[in-house]
């Protein structure tokens, strides 16, 4: 196994047709997160990326994008992956820790590292679900099948859009928005959102926002950034940034106007992004990660994604391992209270330093 690590602008057109070949739906590799478009475009605005190469008798097997801070490699972006990993074929197994070695990093975290990825096994300290909405079948079996499941969210949504049109006026959808004037008010919502929930708001950071208005352009059969809008008349009152490939659409970045959220305008857009996703031959939507109630009432099923650190220092792994249980036990004990205060503040200096 011999690795190379270029930077995104030097790869070849070869290179990139080879990537895209292994963009199979085995192991989720057709997510928007694994097409050499999205490691592209972000490294426009994102210096620090670089993409490993591994081949065998002179042909590229696998890929492997990364951020390089020193020695360590972290995911792409740091917040805004929401899937991680090593986009190979299905038969080619690679060693993480000679990855490492061949990319001159001594770790490489991960916190959305998707499972299938065996042999990163050993190197897990937690799974989570990321849901996702199976519409292969269309919008009306995936309805049928989480009402038959149990689920009375659609229900919910449905009464409650049928109750917004008869209150206020019927509503209009636009899976494609193109004004500018519609992504600013996506910032301003998202962020009001972040600041009133007290939760981390990677669109502080100018570096972002450049590089989703970027995405929210790019418009090929292969890879977009699609920029859906819900309008009471004239007046947008709902918007979705996320991004398709040919076969999957990621739910990314929703957020709408706070004063009518007793409609639940958000997942009323949430459905007809869905529905407008099934006509177009996209058969899967990812939810991503988290224990929201709407994921788990919507999402068919789950993409298993790990967090942990791949270390070539075993002392490292075993100190690691060890914090990690640590902070568990705390989080599920009755001292959580009291950990939140100096946990959030070392989180959010360690995310600022990194997100830079």
């Amino acid at each position: 196994m011999d690795v190379e690590t270029i930077h995104p602008e030097e790869l070849t057109t070869d290179q990139i047709d080879r990537w895209k070949a292994m963009l199979t739906p085995e192991q989720f590799r057709d997510t928007p997160f694994f097409h050499p478009q999205f490691v592209t475009t972000m490294s426009q605005f994102r210096s620090l990326i670089e993409i490993a190469i591994i081949t065998e008798n002179s042909t590229p097997v696998a890929f492997f994008p990364f951020e390089r801070h020193g020695n360590v490699g972290r995911p792409l972006g740091i917040k805004l992956s929401d899937f991680q990993g090593i986009i190979r074929a299905d038969h080619d197994i690679v060693n993480p820790q000679e990855l490492l070695k061949g990319c001159d990093l001594k770790t490489w975290n991960f916190d959305h590292l998707i499972v299938p990825h065996q042999e990163f096994n050993h190197w897990h300290l937690k799974v989570d679900d990321s849901r996702y909405m199976d519409i292969s079948s269309g919008y009306e079996p995936f309805l049928e099948e989480r009402k038959e499941s149990g689920s009375s969210l659609i229900s919910q949504i449905q009464r409650k859009k049928r109750k917004l049109e008869r209150e206020h006026g019927p509503l209009r959808f636009e899976w494609q928005v193109e004004d500018r004037q519609e992504f600013e008010q996506l910032l301003q919502w998202k962020s009001g959102q972040r600041k009133n929930t007290n939760t981390f708001n990677i669109l502080q950071y100018e570096w972002v926002t450049q590089f989703l208005d970027k995405i929210r352009t790019v418009n090929s059969e292969e890879f977009a950034g699609v920029l859906s809008g819900l309008y009471l008349k004239d007046q947008l009152i709902a918007i979705h940034l996320g991004m398709r490939t040919k076969t999957v659409l990621h739910f990314w970045f929703p957020t709408y106007d706070r004063e009518l959220s007793k409609y639940s305008p958000g997942l009323i857009l949430n459905l007809e992004i869905t529905k407008h996703a099934a006509e177009k031959g996209i058969q899967r939507v990812d939810l991503g990660k988290g224990n929201e109630p709407f994921k788990t009432s919507l999402g068919s099923a789950a993409i298993l994604v790990a967090e942990g650190a791949v270390e070539l220092n075993p002392l490292r792994h075993t100190t690691r391992s060890l914090w990690f249980q640590a902070r568990e036990w705390i989080r599920d004990s009755r001292l959580k209270g009291l950990a939140q205060i100096p946990k959030k503040m070392i989180r959010s200096y360690r995310t600022n330093q990194q997100i830079r």
